[in-house]
């Protein structure tokens, strides 16, 4: 029997819907999970940073590398341009975004800091050379040169490099370390690199060590032996 006289038939009709009930599940099914994906998934928002010139995207817990270098340039310029002026508004800029882990230390060190620079009347500014991320330690390294200046002083230059730590948490970014210091960036590379030399020079000055105590016993030894001899001789010559 062919299918469309099959289908014309009771038989037919009944086979055709229990089918076509089939389909409808399955279907049914696939947009029910296709709406779960859709609801699960992270918006994504493409930005164009203004400190940078490539396109930075954040998630609701993730940012891309650009995003993340273009906070770390702006939190640089905050912390690099101080002056007795402007010093409380650079502290609370920073408290929104300091993670609960690190507030406390963080604030305290700004509070120090602030009321030295009013009281010294110290003016800082800062001017940055390059900005690089390390996706293995996911910091931001900020390079330049640091400028200070205090009542009836010369100013001063130094390298200085900023480093921080961003997360993002619901599409806020976060800072979760923070460190500044003078040269150049201290990246995973270069303190790989600085740890060698130190092991290096451990091991030289282990090495100078055990030589200089084998010649202090080395002495000490002739030392006993000629002390013998000296003692040795009179008794040695009387029997000759």
């Amino acid at each position: 029997m062919k299918m469309t006289e099959f289908l014309k038939t009771w038989e037919g009709s009944l086979t055709e819907n229990k089918w076509n009930r089939v389909a409808n599940v399955g279907l049914s099914a696939a947009l029910l999970l296709l709406a779960l994906m859709v609801f699960n998934k992270d918006q994504i928002v493409v930005l164009q940073p203004v400190t940078l010139g490539s396109e930075a995207w954040i998630t609701k817990n993730k940012a891309s590398e650009s995003y993340k270098e273009s906070w770390g340039f702006l939190l640089a310029q905050l912390s690099g341009n101080v002056t007795p002026q402007n010093v409380d508004f650079i502290k609370d800029r920073f408290k929104p975004l300091l993670s609960p882990a690190i507030y406390d230390e963080i604030i305290d060190a700004l509070e120090i800091q602030a009321q030295s620079i009013k009281d010294d009347r110290i003016k800082m500014r800062f001017e940055p050379r390059f900005v690089e991320y390390e996706s293995t330690t996911d910091k931001v390294y900020v390079y330049g040169y640091s400028f200070i200046k205090g009542s009836g002083e010369n100013e001063t230059r130094q390298e200085r490099t900023y480093e921080y730590v961003i997360r993002i948490g619901n599409y806020a970014p976060m800072i979760i370390d923070l460190d500044t210091y003078s040269g150049k960036p201290r990246t995973e590379k270069v303190l790989k690199q600085l740890q060698k030399q130190e092991e290096k020079r451990r091991n030289r000055d282990a090495k100078f060590s055990r030589i200089f105590f084998n010649n202090i016993v080395l002495l000490s030894s002739c030392s006993r032996i000629a002390r013998a001899a000296n003692t040795c001789r009179p008794g040695c010559e009387g029997k000759s």
